[in-house]
């Protein structure tokens, strides 16, 4: 009896222990729907799931409520799935996550709150005058591996963010940030360095 009191006031006082109960019950389903569904992965009640089929969520991949995840038609035809999250990722609420081609989230990378990753662009090339029926401008995206991303970031198509980077908050990110970097604005630029914050020893050894 008192563990099962223990275990009740930990549901209530503890909102990731909610959050892993519902997906014990969902990840069976989530399974059967993504490409591939690592070991303990969790997506909490995702606001938009499209093209799941075209997705690979590594073990512990934590994603919490409101996620907008999309494959877009483009990329359907593809071997290989679209959009990746390595072992670990973390995602605040409501981030949105759209792959035409390649979006690469890397281990252990932490995505803030009303964080956008996008490899495509939309243009009026088709002769709509609405973007959305024209076709897109695509270029791939990579989040290096312990990288930090602030809160309401846009990582824009064709992004290389280098790995343990912390970007700041509100930032637009096209074109190349370097391993170990930190980058802020719009657009992005590097302003210091992670060396010295307890990186360095993940730059030993070719990591």
């Amino acid at each position: 009896m008192a563990g099962l009191r223990h275990r009740l006031v930990t549901l209530r006082d503890e909102p990731a222990a909610r959050v892993a109960l519902r997906a014990k019950l969902t990840r069976p389903y989530y399974r059967r729907r993504f490409g591939h569904f690592g070991s303990g992965a969790v997506v909490d009640r995702p606001m938009w799931l499209y093209g799941a089929h075209h997705m690979s969520f590594g073990a512990g991949v934590f994603i919490l409520r409101g996620a907008w995840l999309s494959v877009e038609r483009p990329a359907w035809d593809a071997p290989e799935p679209a959009l990746v999250l390595g072992d670990g990722v973390m995602a605040r609420p409501y981030v949105t996550l759209s792959a035409a081609r390649s979006v690469v989230i890397e281990p252990k990378v932490i995505l803030s709150a009303f964080v956008t990753v996008i490899d495509n662009e939309h243009t009026w090339r088709g002769g709509d005058e609405r973007p959305v029926d024209n076709p897109l401008d695509i270029a791939p995206v990579r989040i290096g591996e312990g990288t930090l991303i602030g809160e309401r970031t846009s990582v824009l198509s064709g992004a290389d963010i280098g790995k343990f980077c912390i970007i700041g908050a509100n930032s637009v990110v096209k074109g190349h940030i370097p391993d170990f970097s930190i980058a802020v604005g719009a657009p992005a630029r590097v302003v210091g360095t992670t060396h010295g914050k307890g990186t360095d020893a993940f730059a030993v050894g070719g990591r």
